[in-house]
């Protein structure tokens, strides 16, 4: 039985460090959407791209489903994989970026877990 508590993606915080004028880094924040996945899909997901048997393109082909994102006049752009593969090629790093930003999101999502469970009030029954 499959119980529905959230949505099927959810919205992550990305950051992109261009190198910028006089060698200092320019920031591109942004929102990235990803795939919600069961533990298990995520846990194959991982273990493939760390045993290199898929690569970043891949993986975000997997998880990756929008973005937030605008240009330098502040005109959002649009995502595609036409247009992810452009800012790939053009930025160097982006898709590392993308990558790093899924498991920013879950990891902070695992922590945060973690401290609630860890910081619940003894049971009154417990001795």
């Amino acid at each position: 039985m499959t119980i529905v508590l959230a949505s099927a993606a959810y919205w992550a915080p990305a950051r992109y460090t261009l190198v910028g004028d006089d060698a200092k880094p320019c920031h591109v924040d942004f929102r990235v959407r990803f795939k919600r996945l069961k533990r298990s899909e995520r846990q194959t997901l991982e273990d493939q791209l760390t045993k290199k048997e898929i690569d970043d393109k891949v993986f975000l082909d997997r998880v990756l489903t929008d973005w937030e994102l605008k240009d330098v006049r502040g005109q959002a752009v649009p995502y595609t994989e036409a247009t992810r593969a452009d800012l790939v090629e053009d930025w160097d790093g982006f898709e590392v970026a993308l990558v790093q930003a899924f498991f920013d999101a879950g990891r902070k999502s695992r922590e945060a877990a973690e401290i609630e469970k860890n910081s619940a009030a003894p049971s009154a029954t417990t001795a």
